[in-house]
């Protein structure tokens, strides 16, 4: 089992993690969409920001509200943590990333050990 995810916080942006297979999944399954949808990226944030993620296989991916907004800075290439830093509501998923995410099979569970920072 491996566990993706982190603090984040990467001031300027950071490169895609090709070996993040939480991060695979989602540029497969909303990468496009996310480069031209502001809103989408809302959803996403809300969606990472101190949720669980658990894959069928047993991996898992928790995500700080920095760490959530570095890897959707990272996705679309652009940008940094700070331009999607609470930009929703933290811990709430949208029934599109929920759906998305469960033909990638993974699906969320409300954190217990990451912090927003």
């Amino acid at each position: 089992m491996a566990k993706f995810g982190g603090m984040g916080g990467h001031t300027g942006g950071r490169p895609r993690d090709a070996f993040d297979l939480f991060e695979n999944a989602i540029e497969r399954a909303l990468g496009a969409e996310l480069v031209t949808d502001d809103a989408l990226c809302a959803d996403l944030w809300s969606s990472l920001a101190n949720m669980d993620w658990r894959h069928d296989n047993g991996d898992t991916a928790s995500y700080s509200f920095r760490a959530a907004g570095d890897l959707i800075a990272a996705i679309r290439g652009r940008g940094d943590y700070m331009d999607w830093y609470c930009s929703g509501p933290y811990a709430t998923v949208s029934d599109k990333i929920r759906r998305v995410m469960r033909k990638e099979g993974w699906r969320p569970v409300i954190a217990t050990n990451v912090a927003g920072s």
